[in-house]
């Protein structure tokens, strides 16, 4: 779930700080890939990033405090590729195919993303928007997105340049990623 930071916004984090389906919350800096810009209403540079547990509760809540201008996005995630033990995350890199994957290639996918030592969690998942006004553009691929979570310990820059790097092994497996945004944690609040 991903939520504009404005001045509701605290609000919405002392909710999510102490609801039992969060399971972290973060605060980032996001950097939208050019070509889906459009895609996103009222884009903004910082985003409160909440991991949760059931989007049907996640929703409920948040229409409580969410104001009528802003627009919410989450990526529900279907399926996950794998999970390691990991201290902390400090980069999501989110992506998106142009076509549904057989089990074959997402077995290639994982088989990849799982040899690089910072990725510590992949999953595949859908986006979903939330929100109180009628979006101009609706993203076409919204159902084929790639989560990654990154454990760097040096810059954010160098995680990005980490990511750019995975992406090219899967693209040597025959199977293009498309950058959709990333975000970049800044503070991990709960």
């Amino acid at each position: 779930m991903c939520y504009p930071r404005d001045n509701n916004a605290q609000i919405l984090i002392e909710y999510w700080k102490n609801s039992d389906i969060v399971k972290d919350l973060y605060f980032t800096a996001a950097t939208f890939a050019f070509e889906s810009k459009p895609y996103f209403p009222n884009n903004s540079n910082h985003y409160i990033l909440v991991k949760y547990n059931g989007l049907d509760k996640i929703v409920e809540g948040i229409s409580k405090y969410q104001s009528p201008n802003n627009s919410l996005f989450c990526f529900n995630i279907e399926s996950e590729l794998f999970e390691r033990h990991h201290e902390k995350v400090s980069y999501v890199s989110i992506y998106f195919t142009r076509y549904r994957h057989d089990n074959h290639e997402l077995r290639d996918i994982a088989g990849v993303l799982a040899r690089r030592d910072k990725v510590v969690s992949a999953n595949l998942g859908n986006l979903k928007f939330i929100s109180n006004k009628k979006l101009p553009f609706m993203f076409p691929h919204s159902d084929n997105i790639i989560i990654l979570e990154i454990e760097g310990k040096k810059t954010h820059q160098s995680d990005q340049n980490y990511c750019e790097k995975t992406k090219m092994d899967v693209a040597r497996k025959g199977i293009s990623l498309s950058n959709l945004l990333s975000f970049s944690i800044l503070e991990k609040l709960r």
